[in-house]
């Protein structure tokens, strides 16, 4: 799910889950939910799609009332809702080249077309069944009346599920065919509810940008799912069906039922029996036995218990801050990748968590949640959710039975408001079972492979990053006469690079950091701005400025190209280290390396990259014998650093998302790559989150904006002039309750309640207004009183 979609909680992201023993107690509760009334009438749970998630709200625009793609982000267009002549603004195509013949031509994005399918069918019986979809609209809290009039509500949003099958490759059944990872029997628009945005603030001025509650730190995604009216939802669903592309078809949420007593074949549907059954297979699930080995002596057996031994002690705890791993890596306790090493492939603790509250190289489960007990309890709510998922999932069946079973599907949602124990749940959440940890399974799925980050055990996390322009080492073992060298074409340098040098130069006596510039090989912007070895020496000078013992140099030599010959050159033998150094271009000048001196030759774990240093000990110090003394790589490569939680959640809903080059070409956002540095750069004369973004490269606002003089980049923040109908910009105002740019709500001439007629329009003066990147909330509010006192605004 992306776009709008937001972050789903699996049961242990509850807020009311403080403990394994609420996720026991959730668990038991299941089967008197399914006996309830709403979840017979399908008011309370639903079936979790796999296509291409939409938010579509309601807006008004060129007099009259429409609705409009809102993908969640800070950007402008989405901001102002973005109507169906400006998908092509808001979704750009892209020039494709064909490999064969050379001949370029431009590929439309793939939203253009779904968005407009989509629009088409909201807008159109929005025309012409207009009282019974204002009804409706009403009703799920899309259009406020005050005082006569109805406006947009722009913090509310439809989250719709789109599923166009592209590919038919079933194993056994030519007939199915997927979107993403499931496998359908048809197309079809699926419409999961009603959400609501966070608000977001603009991080770099304080401003905020949308209205909505704050989420909390649990909360990943733009917006989350709200209480809504279920048969007002199934009317809209009904009043747009026949305006849906042809050969889709559309549903409200696909509720579930209980599947028959047992899952055996022939027997009569039987609710009681199969939820007395679904009971019994809770609690022999929760008698699993699971073994995580708590000690680091590998001939020490592992602490055995049952799963509802292990919840029974497990405290809950919020998944931040990180632990940190024996390799350097700091995870969330609840990654899938924690769970599979110590449950599945039994690693001990000790030998995965670095927690230096850890005594006597054992987890002693104190209670005080230390790192290491964190670590297993993550992995303890993870196998919970897999163990007990799995259970409930094939009690189920859709409502809708061409889906399949339950338990073939990503997972179930149950809607906010369940009872468990003396408790009850306060966001809607998600069973997934198997797919937790491993997103493959059933009939109708195929293996998706990685997701991009989100929360918990959805985080991305590689223990190994590196951009493949240049080495990206982190610090090394102490000593007193240690030279660290550091070479790359660093165009640019960026924060990841940075943190691996401060490691450095906290152990190494000198770490020089070598800019190499071939003579034959550039990187450039979009625009053809160059970013050359002086740029990156500049931007270098910015980042060390605190670091006395790391100096930045150019090596320039016409004959050495490559950053590792640069580094061979100054780190080669005695006779010719004084003429190298005299190669490098820095202030104050490198002095030659010192006889009997150690060598780091910086490296990362990125996929092995220490090892393009194989035979290093060939040329270092002239070779062996020398008189330099080389660490070795394997040992001394350290693991770099990724982006903050903070950076992946703007670009989760950023439409520069679409285009990061890393995102294109199927890496890990979360990795520091100079190419994505490279994009928003070219992006931040013209766009302000890019601008943001880039803070997460380099450390904060003034970097960026110094990064950005270097290379003559006026940036995006930068106060543009933009124009606006006026009358949208008041409505911003008054529907959103905040500073917003554009007009995503509305407050022209309103339907009036009761009334079937538009009332007529006063006449407003035609002006063009000039309006700042985020509106003064203060000006819109004296703007609205303007007109409101001119009789503008009735």
């Amino acid at each position: 799910m992306g776009g709008a979609g937001g972050h789903m909680r699996h049961p242990h992201d509850l807020n009311e889950v403080d403990s394994g023993q609420d996720v026991i107690a959730l668990f038991r509760a299941i089967p008197a939910y399914l006996k309830s009334k709403e979840f017979e009438g399908g008011e309370t749970s639903s079936l979790k799609l796999d296509g291409s998630n939409n938010g579509l709200r309601l807006v008004y625009r060129d007099g009259r009332y429409q609705f409009a793609i809102d993908r969640g982000s800070k950007g402008e267009l989405d901001i102002q809702g973005v109507t169906a002549d400006q998908l092509e603004d808001r979704f750009k195509s892209k020039p494709v080249i064909d490999p064969e013949t050379g001949e370029e031509t431009v590929k439309q994005h793939g939203m253009v077309a779904s968005s407009s399918l989509l629009l088409n069918m909201m807008n159109v019986p929005l025309e012409e069944r207009r009282d019974e979809m204002f009804r409706v609209l009403k009703e799920l809290g899309f259009l406020v009346e005050e005082e006569g009039r109805l406006i947009p509500d722009p913090t509310k949003y439809l989250s719709i599920e789109y599923v166009e099958r592209k590919a038919f490759d079933h194993p056994t059944d030519p007939n199915l065919g997927r979107a993403n990872v499931i496998f359908y029997p048809f197309d079809f628009i699926a419409f999961h509810g009603v959400s609501e945005f966070f608000e977001m603030v603009l991080k770099r001025t304080g401003d905020v940008v949308r209205s909505g509650p704050k989420p909390g730190p649990e909360d990943a995604g733009p917006g989350k799912p709200i209480p809504y009216n279920r048969q007002a939802l199934s009317e809209l669903v009904e009043l747009v069906t026949p305006y849906a592309p042809e050969e889709f078809r559309v549903f409200g949420p696909v509720s579930l039922k209980v599947a028959a007593a047992a899952g055996e074949e022939g027997a009569e549907d039987d609710i009681t029996g199969a939820l007395e059954q679904l009971s019994q297979n809770i609690e022999r699930a929760l008698n699993t036995n699971i073994s995580i080995r708590v000690r680091a002596d590998p001939n020490e057996p592992p602490l055995t218990m049952t799963l509802e031994d292990w919840l029974q002690r497990a405290k809950n705890f919020n998944y931040q801050p990180n632990i940190r791993l024996t390799n350097g890596k700091k995870v969330s306790p609840f990654h899938k990748n924690i769970h599979k090493a110590l449950i599945v492939d039994g690693i001990s603790v000790p030998e995965l968590v670095d927690d230096p509250e850890m005594g006597q190289d054992q987890c002693d489960l104190s209670g005080k949640l230390h790192d290491c007990e964190k670590a297993i309890y993550g992995a303890i709510f993870i196998e919970a959710a897999r163990i007990l998922g799995n259970t409930v999932k094939k009690s189920l069946m859709p409502a809708v039975e061409e889906f399949g079973p339950a338990v073939s599907h990503e997972g179930i949602v149950i809607d906010a408001g369940m009872r468990f124990g003396k408790k009850k749940t306060g966001h809607a959440f998600k069973i997934t079972g198997e797919f937790i940890v491993d997103a493959s399974g059933g009939a109708y799925a195929v293996n998706r492979g990685e997701e991009l980050p989100g929360l918990r055990e959805d985080e991305e996390v590689e223990l190994d990053i590196v951009d493949a322009e240049v080495a990206d080492p982190e610090g090394t073992a102490a000593g007193t006469d240690v030279v660290a060298l550091v070479p790359g074409a660093f165009k640019p340098p960026h924060r990841g690079h940075l943190e691996m040098v401060e490691k450095y130069a906290q152990d190494a006596t000198k770490v020089i950091v070598l800019i190499s510039d071939p003579l034959l090989s550039s990187r450039t912007l979009e625009d053809g701005t160059v970013i050359n070895a002086s740029h990156a020496k500049s931007m270098w000078d910015l980042l060390t400025n605190h670091l006395s013992n790391v100096t930045v140099g150019i090596y320039k030599d016409p004959e050495v190209r490559s950053p590792m010959g640069a580094a061979y050159a100054l780190a080669g033998p005695p006779q010719d280290r004084e003429a190298a150094m005299a190669k490098v271009v820095a202030d104050p000048p490198i002095e030659p390396i010192k006889p009997g001196s150690e060598i780091i030759l910086g490296a990362s774990t990125k996929g092995g990259d220490e090892k393009r240093w194989s035979g290093a000990e060939k040329y270092v110090g002239g070779g062996p014998g020398g008189d330099l003394v080389l660490r070795d790589p394997a040992v001394t490569a350290k693991e770099p650093t990724q982006h903050s939680t903070e950076y992946m959640r703007i670009l989760s809903v950023s439409p520069l998302k679409e285009e990061m080059p890393s995102v294109v070409k199927g890496k890990n956002p979360m990795d520091f790559h100079a190419s994505d540095m490279r994009y928003l750069l070219s992006k931040a004369s013209e766009d302000a989150e890019a601008v943001e973004l880039l803070e997460d490269f380099v450390g904060g606002p003034k970097t960026v904006k110094e990064f950005l003089t270097i290379l003559g980049i006026r940036s995006g923040s930068s106060e543009p002039e933009l124009e606006a109908p006026l009358e949208e910009m008041s409505a911003q105002g008054v529907a959103g309750g905040g500073a917003v740019e554009g007009g995503a709500g509305g407050i022209g001439p309103l339907h009036r309640s009761g009334s079937d007629k538009p009332a007529k329009r006063a006449k407003k003066k035609k002006k063009k207004a000039k309006q700042k990147e985020y509106i003064d909330l203060s000006l819109v509010d004296e703007v609205l009183e303007l007109l409101i006192e001119r009789g503008i605004i009735l």
